[in-house]
């Protein structure tokens, strides 16, 4: 008997995804939990798992190829020998339909093949065009004659062997090469005086009977005030035009091992302070045993980071794709640390920021 693995979604606001890559062969024995694909958005990357238990019989999309959520991505078996379901004459339309006049203009401007766009009903809309050039980043096909590539400079000419980057090095990758090549960071920072965080984490954890201190996780919380200060704390850029997001969706790391991950609470804004705290422990207990949800990891609006666990004192933290703040906590020496936060320019200024962290750096009610 054959089953399907089907396409997930990676994060809350895209319907379409890409595949990065195919990791079973075909006719492969896969374990229940075992990787089998991976998949990705500009935003998030999310490692596909196998359901169950069983044979990898057929994956039904090439690299690169844009995919619907719920879609069936892959064809698994309870042998190798099981036949794969032939395509239904649905899914074969789908792929072919006919565009729209203004999904045609649209398909011809940006020089796109119709094939490649996935078409959300028997007709290729104009909206469907639009969310591949969105997902892909296409742009207008200059009119003037295109400058000559950057050169790529190889690595130095020393013995070494290649490897191909996991799921986790490559998010990491697509984050750093965002923040270098679209936002306009700056960083600023504050020293501070810690005593009225410790006070007010450790009455909090005193009030609701914590096991652990939960002073960093409300400092985060406060991420939800501070966009009622000011709404292009949560917000981005994209297009030239401002993006104000309507949730607060709090990005908070968290180092698992070799991994780093970015948890997110979502809908911040609609939560006290305690179902926060309650929520973030859940999310970090998760990332602990590599058991995240890909929209756990997906969709932040605002982050906040620390590295007081190592000691360091201050650091200039990456700041997360369609991000405008990241919130860096450090290590406290004698009751003085210092608070700063990674921006971008485009859309906060430095005023802006310091503004954020002289609020930031005092307790609800100090």
């Amino acid at each position: 008997m054959v089953f399907p693995v089907r396409t997930p979604r990676v994060n809350n606001n895209d319907d379409v995804v890409r595949l990065s890559a195919v990791l079973a062969d075909v006719g492969s024995q896969v374990r229940e939990g075992d990787i089998v694909a991976e998949v990705e958005t500009d935003k998030a990357t999310f490692a596909v798992p196998a359901e169950r238990a069983g044979y990898f019989l057929k994956c039904l999309h090439e690299i690169g190829e844009t995919m619907a959520v719920g879609s069936i991505l892959a064809w698994m078996g309870e042998s190798a020998d099981d036949a794969v379901p032939q395509e239904s004459a649905t899914a074969a339309n789908a792929r072919s339909a006919e565009p729209t006049l203004k999904a045609a203009l649209l398909l011809r401007e940006y020089g796109i093949d119709a094939a490649k766009v996935h078409a959300s009903s028997d007709r290729l809309s104009a909206a469907d065009v639009e969310t591949y050039i969105a997902l892909h980043g296409v742009r207008q096909p200059a009119a003037a004659v295109a400058a000559p590539a950057a050169r790529v400079l190889p690595p130095p000419d020393v013995a070494s062997s290649i490897q191909e980057m996991n799921v986790m090095e490559r998010g990491m990758l697509r984050t750093v090469t965002w923040h270098r090549d679209e936002a306009v960071t700056g960083y600023v920072e504050i020293a501070y005086d810690t005593r009225a965080w410790d006070d007010y984490g450790a009455a909090f954890q005193k009030e609701h009977k914590l096991l652990l201190n939960p002073t960093m996780s409300l400092m985060a919380f406060q991420l939800v005030a501070l966009r009622a200060k000011n709404v292009k704390f949560n917000a981005t850029v994209h297009d030239d035009k401002k993006v104000l997001y309507q949730p607060v969706n709090v990005g908070f790391t968290v180092q698992s091992g070799d991994n780093l991950y970015l948890v997110v609470v979502a809908n911040a804004d609609q939560m006290t302070s305690k179902a926060f705290v309650s929520r973030l422990l859940a999310l970090q207990k998760a990332a602990m045993k590599n058991r995240l949800e890909a929209s756990e990891t997906s969709g932040a609006t605002i982050g906040f980071t620390s590295m007081a666990r190592w000691g360091i004192m201050r650091h200039q933290p990456v700041l997360p794709p369609y991000t405008s703040l990241m919130v860096a906590h450090a290590a406290a020496v004698n009751g003085q640390s210092a608070l700063g936060a990674t921006y971008d320019h485009r859309i906060l200024s430095g005023a802006d920021v310091a503004a954020a962290l002289h609020f930031l750096k005092d307790p609800p009610d100090a």
